[in-house]
Protein backbone atom coordinates (compact mmCIF):
# COMPACT_ATOMS: atom_id res chain seq x y z
CA UNK A 1 0.00 0.00 0.00
CA UNK A 2 2.80 2.27 1.23
CA UNK A 3 4.46 1.71 -2.32
CA UNK A 4 1.78 2.35 -4.44
CA UNK A 5 0.77 5.37 -2.56
CA UNK A 6 4.56 6.86 -3.29
CA UNK A 7 4.72 5.76 -6.67
CA UNK A 8 1.06 8.19 -7.18
CA UNK A 9 2.59 10.87 -5.48
CA UNK A 10 5.93 10.79 -7.33
CA UNK A 11 3.93 10.15 -10.38
CA UNK A 12 1.50 13.01 -10.32
CA UNK A 13 3.01 15.76 -7.65
CA UNK A 14 5.66 17.27 -9.89
CA UNK A 15 6.86 19.96 -8.08
CA UNK A 16 8.52 18.01 -4.89
CA UNK A 17 10.66 16.02 -8.22
CA UNK A 18 9.92 12.69 -6.89
CA UNK A 19 10.87 13.85 -3.01
CA UNK A 20 8.59 11.66 -1.29
CA UNK A 21 9.85 10.21 2.11
CA UNK A 22 9.12 8.01 5.21
CA UNK A 23 8.95 9.28 8.69
CA UNK A 24 11.87 7.43 9.51
CA UNK A 25 13.98 9.08 6.85
CA UNK A 26 12.84 12.37 7.09
CA UNK A 27 14.49 15.35 8.73
CA UNK A 28 15.66 18.63 8.28
CA UNK A 29 18.38 17.95 6.10
CA UNK A 30 15.72 16.47 3.24
CA UNK A 31 15.52 18.39 0.06
CA UNK A 32 12.67 21.15 0.19
CA UNK A 33 9.71 20.77 -1.09
CA UNK A 34 9.34 17.68 -0.29
CA UNK A 35 6.10 14.83 1.04
CA UNK A 36 6.21 12.68 3.71
CA UNK A 37 3.91 9.56 3.68
CA UNK A 38 2.46 8.51 7.11
CA UNK A 39 0.50 5.75 7.89
CA UNK A 40 -2.53 6.39 10.22
CA UNK A 41 -5.05 3.64 12.15
CA UNK A 42 -5.93 0.90 10.36
CA UNK A 43 -9.90 -0.39 10.68
CA UNK A 44 -10.59 -4.17 10.26
CA UNK A 45 -14.40 -3.10 9.18
CA UNK A 46 -15.64 -6.25 7.32
CA UNK A 47 -14.85 -9.46 6.28
CA UNK A 48 -16.10 -8.89 2.55
CA UNK A 49 -14.66 -5.41 2.29
CA UNK A 50 -11.21 -6.39 4.22
CA UNK A 51 -10.25 -3.00 6.05
CA UNK A 52 -10.05 0.83 5.87
CA UNK A 53 -6.86 2.84 6.38
CA UNK A 54 -5.58 6.39 7.05
CA UNK A 55 -2.75 7.50 5.49
CA UNK A 56 -1.31 11.32 5.97
CA UNK A 57 0.77 13.80 3.58
CA UNK A 58 2.49 16.26 5.08
CA UNK A 59 4.20 18.95 2.53
CA UNK A 60 7.26 20.81 3.50
CA UNK A 61 8.42 23.62 2.10
CA UNK A 62 11.00 26.19 2.91
CA UNK A 63 10.01 29.34 5.65
CA UNK A 64 8.96 31.43 2.52
CA UNK A 65 4.87 31.50 2.20
CA UNK A 66 2.31 29.31 2.92
CA UNK A 67 0.99 29.77 -0.48
CA UNK A 68 3.37 26.88 -1.51
CA UNK A 69 2.20 24.56 0.55
CA UNK A 70 -1.40 25.47 -0.50
CA UNK A 71 0.05 24.85 -4.25
CA UNK A 72 1.58 21.46 -3.33
CA UNK A 73 -1.43 20.13 -1.28
CA UNK A 74 -3.88 20.86 -4.66
CA UNK A 75 -1.66 18.74 -6.27
CA UNK A 76 -1.63 16.51 -4.02
CA UNK A 77 -5.53 15.92 -3.36
CA UNK A 78 -5.33 15.91 -7.33
CA UNK A 79 -3.15 13.02 -7.40
CA UNK A 80 -5.08 10.97 -4.61
CA UNK A 81 -8.83 11.90 -4.00
CA UNK A 82 -11.41 9.71 -5.88
CA UNK A 83 -8.60 7.83 -7.62
CA UNK A 84 -8.89 3.68 -7.84
CA UNK A 85 -5.90 1.66 -7.52
CA UNK A 86 -4.96 -1.89 -7.21
CA UNK A 87 -2.46 -3.33 -4.34
CA UNK A 88 -1.48 -7.06 -5.16
CA UNK A 89 -4.81 -7.37 -7.53
CA UNK A 90 -6.85 -6.03 -4.88
CA UNK A 91 -8.69 -2.98 -6.11
CA UNK A 92 -8.55 0.34 -3.39
CA UNK A 93 -9.78 3.52 -3.67
CA UNK A 94 -8.25 7.18 -1.77
CA UNK A 95 -10.52 9.78 -0.67
CA UNK A 96 -9.56 13.21 0.90
CA UNK A 97 -11.20 14.04 4.11
CA UNK A 98 -9.64 16.80 5.70
CA UNK A 99 -6.52 18.39 7.05
CA UNK A 100 -4.37 16.61 9.59
CA UNK A 101 -3.08 20.07 11.27
CA UNK A 102 -3.50 23.83 10.97
CA UNK A 103 -0.86 25.79 9.16
CA UNK A 104 2.17 24.49 10.81
CA UNK A 105 5.77 26.21 10.97
CA UNK A 106 8.29 23.73 12.14
CA UNK A 107 11.18 24.94 13.76
CA UNK A 108 13.25 21.98 14.16
CA UNK A 109 13.03 21.52 10.30
CA UNK A 110 13.09 25.03 9.42
CA UNK A 111 9.89 24.46 7.44
CA UNK A 112 6.24 25.53 6.67
CA UNK A 113 3.47 22.43 6.62
CA UNK A 114 0.14 21.18 6.80
CA UNK A 115 -1.35 17.32 7.04
CA UNK A 116 -3.27 16.05 4.34
CA UNK A 117 -6.10 13.17 5.46
CA UNK A 118 -7.11 10.10 3.02
CA UNK A 119 -9.46 7.44 3.60
CA UNK A 120 -8.12 4.43 1.72
CA UNK A 121 -10.68 2.00 1.42
CA UNK A 122 -10.07 -2.21 0.35
CA UNK A 123 -12.57 -3.20 -2.43
CA UNK A 124 -12.21 -6.86 -1.82
CA UNK A 125 -16.11 -7.29 -2.46
CA UNK A 126 -15.57 -6.45 -6.04
CA UNK A 127 -13.61 -9.84 -7.09
CA UNK A 128 -16.65 -11.71 -6.96
CA UNK A 129 -16.06 -15.54 -7.86
CA UNK A 130 -19.63 -16.70 -9.68
CA UNK A 131 -21.14 -20.15 -8.54
CA UNK A 132 -23.73 -20.96 -11.12
CA UNK A 133 -26.53 -20.29 -10.58
CA UNK A 134 -25.10 -17.07 -9.56
CA UNK A 135 -27.41 -13.83 -7.39
CA UNK A 136 -24.85 -11.51 -7.95
CA UNK A 137 -24.36 -12.45 -11.56
CA UNK A 138 -27.92 -12.42 -12.54
CA UNK A 139 -28.66 -9.15 -10.71
CA UNK A 140 -25.89 -7.53 -12.59
CA UNK A 141 -27.83 -8.49 -15.48
CA UNK A 142 -31.29 -7.12 -14.48
CA UNK A 143 -29.22 -3.75 -13.94
CA UNK A 144 -27.92 -3.88 -17.48
CA UNK A 145 -31.34 -4.03 -18.34
CA UNK A 146 -33.11 -1.25 -16.50
CA UNK A 147 -30.57 1.30 -15.82
CA UNK A 148 -27.96 1.04 -18.64
CA UNK A 149 -26.67 4.66 -18.08
CA UNK A 150 -25.35 3.26 -14.82
CA UNK A 151 -21.30 1.97 -14.76
CA UNK A 152 -21.98 -1.91 -14.62
CA UNK A 153 -18.67 -3.53 -14.47
CA UNK A 154 -16.36 -3.40 -11.12
CA UNK A 155 -12.97 -4.21 -13.71
CA UNK A 156 -14.18 -0.98 -15.76
CA UNK A 157 -15.25 1.46 -13.07
CA UNK A 158 -13.68 5.09 -12.58
CA UNK A 159 -14.55 6.36 -9.38
CA UNK A 160 -14.22 10.05 -10.04
CA UNK A 161 -16.42 9.44 -13.09
CA UNK A 162 -19.72 11.62 -12.91
CA UNK A 163 -21.49 8.43 -14.07
CA UNK A 164 -23.01 6.91 -11.05
CA UNK A 165 -21.83 3.21 -10.73
CA UNK A 166 -24.26 0.46 -9.14
CA UNK A 167 -22.53 -2.62 -7.76
CA UNK A 168 -24.18 -6.35 -5.78
CA UNK A 169 -22.57 -8.40 -3.53
CA UNK A 170 -23.33 -10.99 -1.26
CA UNK A 171 -23.80 -10.12 2.24
CA UNK A 172 -25.12 -13.48 3.80
CA UNK A 173 -27.45 -16.75 3.59
CA UNK A 174 -30.09 -16.37 5.66
CA UNK A 175 -32.11 -19.59 4.90
CA UNK A 176 -32.00 -22.99 3.15
CA UNK A 177 -34.56 -25.30 2.41
CA UNK A 178 -34.13 -28.77 1.27
CA UNK A 179 -36.02 -30.30 -1.36
CA UNK A 180 -36.14 -33.64 -3.19
CA UNK A 181 -34.72 -31.70 -6.26
CA UNK A 182 -32.44 -29.73 -4.98
CA UNK A 183 -33.16 -26.69 -2.49
CA UNK A 184 -34.50 -23.19 -2.39
CA UNK A 185 -32.00 -20.31 -0.84
CA UNK A 186 -32.47 -17.18 0.35
CA UNK A 187 -29.96 -14.87 0.56
CA UNK A 188 -28.89 -11.21 1.30
CA UNK A 189 -27.61 -9.09 -1.12
CA UNK A 190 -26.66 -5.54 -0.95
CA UNK A 191 -26.11 -2.92 -3.53
CA UNK A 192 -23.79 -0.33 -3.54
CA UNK A 193 -24.40 3.04 -5.31
CA UNK A 194 -21.27 5.10 -6.11
CA UNK A 195 -20.89 8.54 -7.34
CA UNK A 196 -19.17 11.79 -5.93
CA UNK A 197 -22.46 13.88 -6.24
CA UNK A 198 -24.86 12.74 -2.95
CA UNK A 199 -28.01 14.13 -4.48
CA UNK A 200 -27.17 11.66 -7.61
CA UNK A 201 -26.81 8.97 -5.79
CA UNK A 202 -29.64 9.54 -3.71
CA UNK A 203 -31.81 9.91 -6.88
CA UNK A 204 -30.50 6.42 -8.12
CA UNK A 205 -30.83 4.32 -4.97
CA UNK A 206 -34.95 5.41 -4.83
CA UNK A 207 -35.35 4.41 -8.47
CA UNK A 208 -33.43 1.42 -8.24
CA UNK A 209 -35.47 0.65 -4.97
CA UNK A 210 -38.71 1.40 -7.08
CA UNK A 211 -37.83 -0.82 -10.00
CA UNK A 212 -37.02 -4.25 -7.58
CA UNK A 213 -39.97 -3.68 -5.96
CA UNK A 214 -42.22 -3.10 -9.16
CA UNK A 215 -40.21 -5.80 -11.22
CA UNK A 216 -40.33 -8.19 -8.29
CA UNK A 217 -38.76 -11.17 -10.10
CA UNK A 218 -36.04 -11.36 -12.12
CA UNK A 219 -34.08 -14.42 -14.40
CA UNK A 220 -30.86 -16.37 -13.46
CA UNK A 221 -28.16 -17.77 -16.18
CA UNK A 222 -30.42 -21.04 -15.58
CA UNK A 223 -33.54 -19.39 -16.93
CA UNK A 224 -34.84 -20.29 -13.41
CA UNK A 225 -36.42 -17.48 -11.26
CA UNK A 226 -35.08 -15.44 -9.10
CA UNK A 227 -37.60 -13.53 -6.57
CA UNK A 228 -37.32 -10.32 -4.75
CA UNK A 229 -38.61 -10.92 -1.30
CA UNK A 230 -37.70 -7.55 0.58
CA UNK A 231 -35.70 -4.48 -0.43
CA UNK A 232 -35.28 -1.20 1.39
CA UNK A 233 -32.91 1.25 1.20
CA UNK A 234 -30.61 4.02 3.57
CA UNK A 235 -28.79 6.69 1.90
CA UNK A 236 -26.80 7.12 4.90
CA UNK A 237 -24.74 3.41 4.86
CA UNK A 238 -21.54 4.03 3.63
CA UNK A 239 -21.39 3.05 0.20
CA UNK A 240 -17.87 1.73 -0.13
CA UNK A 241 -18.39 -0.66 2.95
CA UNK A 242 -22.09 -1.33 3.67
CA UNK A 243 -24.00 -0.67 0.65
CA UNK A 244 -27.51 1.96 0.56
CA UNK A 245 -29.46 -0.89 -1.11
CA UNK A 246 -30.51 -4.49 0.99
CA UNK A 247 -32.35 -7.41 -1.17
CA UNK A 248 -33.75 -10.21 0.04
CA UNK A 249 -33.83 -12.73 -2.62
CA UNK A 250 -34.67 -16.49 -3.31
CA UNK A 251 -34.00 -18.99 -5.62
CA UNK A 252 -33.47 -22.32 -6.41
CA UNK A 253 -30.71 -24.87 -6.95
CA UNK A 254 -30.69 -28.15 -8.01
CA UNK A 255 -29.51 -31.78 -6.77
CA UNK A 256 -26.36 -32.97 -9.32
CA UNK A 257 -27.69 -35.48 -11.81
CA UNK A 258 -26.31 -39.07 -10.68
CA UNK A 259 -23.73 -40.84 -13.42
CA UNK A 260 -25.20 -44.49 -13.81
CA UNK A 261 -22.73 -46.82 -16.08
CA UNK A 262 -23.19 -46.86 -19.67
CA UNK A 263 -25.29 -50.00 -21.13
CA UNK A 264 -22.52 -51.80 -23.69
CA UNK A 265 -24.10 -55.37 -24.30
CA UNK A 266 -28.11 -55.77 -24.44
CA UNK A 267 -29.20 -59.91 -25.51
CA UNK A 268 -33.23 -60.68 -25.61
CA UNK A 269 -34.36 -63.88 -25.39
CA UNK A 270 -37.52 -64.39 -26.31
CA UNK A 271 -37.72 -67.42 -23.91
CA UNK A 272 -37.03 -65.94 -20.44
CA UNK A 273 -38.31 -62.49 -21.40
CA UNK A 274 -34.93 -60.75 -22.38
CA UNK A 275 -31.61 -60.01 -20.54
CA UNK A 276 -29.31 -57.47 -19.89
CA UNK A 277 -25.74 -57.71 -19.62
CA UNK A 278 -23.20 -54.53 -18.69
CA UNK A 279 -19.28 -54.85 -19.05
Amino acid sequence: MRDELRTILVANVPSVNGEVWEPSAAGPDMPKPSLVLREGSQDTGEAYSNFTSMYEVWPFVKRTTFKQVDAISKEVVSALHQKRFDVAGVPHYAEYIGTASEDTVDEDWDALTRGLRFQIYSLAWLLHQPIEPDPVSALQAWSTKRFPMMQLDPLLWSPSDTTPALYWRIDSTTKVEPMNWGAWVTMQLNGHVITPDASIRRHYVDRIVRQLAIDHVTRMSDHSKMRFLEVSADDGYDPFRDGQIKLTVKFGVLREPEVYPFLKHAYFDSERGGEVHVE
